[in-house]
């Protein structure tokens, strides 16, 4: 797929930090979280840690409410007959909990060698830190981050060069972009993940949102993350819940 968008711009080093994100003030401004799944000609809802079994994960994506309004728009943009797939969304804090959890059990398994703070540091990388402060909640508790991608006019996900929540230096966003800038030699299948990429990057950014440096398919509005990237003094999402009237999370 041929698509006329500029470059994702080579991340530097200290362009995200979570210490950084986490010293901008929340100042929550109210607005509810809304099901993502109403919209299924432009947004599909795949909720992949529900599908898999994850203890407490739920069968539906919620978003606050100006961000199914901004993936609304990015949907808009894509070419005719592809869609936004919403593969993990607002999360539970015990599923925040978990998840951080069995990514530090499998870096265990794989690197016996690190201690525990090394460990957290590494798994850091693909799962925020579970909190229960309200002064610095992970991104997916205040339904302002959404992990997503792609599908074409057949209902395939386009490739993007590695699957979701694959934890290799491989899913950083701008993988294919520094391969590309050190004239390193590129695969059919890589050129084609760099573009995709570069699609997802393009409407998603033209929304509104930011993107998380080390997952292709993370994007944030209104929290923490996103205030920091866009130089914003304040976050207006803090922790949420849905209105679930009759179930105790």
């Amino acid at each position: 797929m041929n698509h006329p968008y500029q470059d994702i711009p080579i991340c530097l080093p200290d362009t995200f930090s979570w210490d950084a994100s986490r010293r901008i003030p929340v100042e929550e401004n109210g607005e509810p979280l809304v099901s993502a799944g109403y919209l299924p000609e432009k947004i599909l809802a795949s909720p992949q840690y529900y599908i898999h079994g994850v203890e407490g994960a739920i069968p539906e994506c919620f978003v606050r409410r100006s961000v199914l309004v901004r993936l609304s728009s990015a949907a808009d943009l894509l070419p005719q007959g592809c869609r936004l797939v919403l593969l993990d969304c607002w999360r539970p804090r015990a599923v925040q909990t978990s998840l951080f959890q069995k990514f530090r059990s499998e870096l265990r398994e794989k690197m016996p060698l690190l201690d525990d703070q090394e460990i957290s540091t590494l798994a850091s990388q693909f799962v925020a830190k579970p909190s229960v402060s309200p002064a610095h909640p992970s991104p997916h508790v205040t339904g302002g981050a959404v992990d997503l991608t792609i599908v074409d006019e057949s209902g395939l996900c386009i490739p993007m060069g590695t699957e979701f929540d694959e934890t290799t230096d491989r899913s950083a966003t701008d993988y294919f972009e520094r391969k590309l800038a050190a004239k390193e030699r590129m695969t059919a299948a890589e050129e084609e993940a760099l573009s995709n990429r570069r699609l997802l990057y393009a409407v998603m950014t033209r929304a509104g949102f930011t993107n998380y440096p080390d997952e292709w398919w993370h994007y944030d509005y209104g929290n923490q993350s996103w205030a920091l990237l866009r130089g914003e003094k304040t976050a207006p999402y803090g922790a949420a819940e849905p209105p679930f009237r009759w179930k105790s999370l």
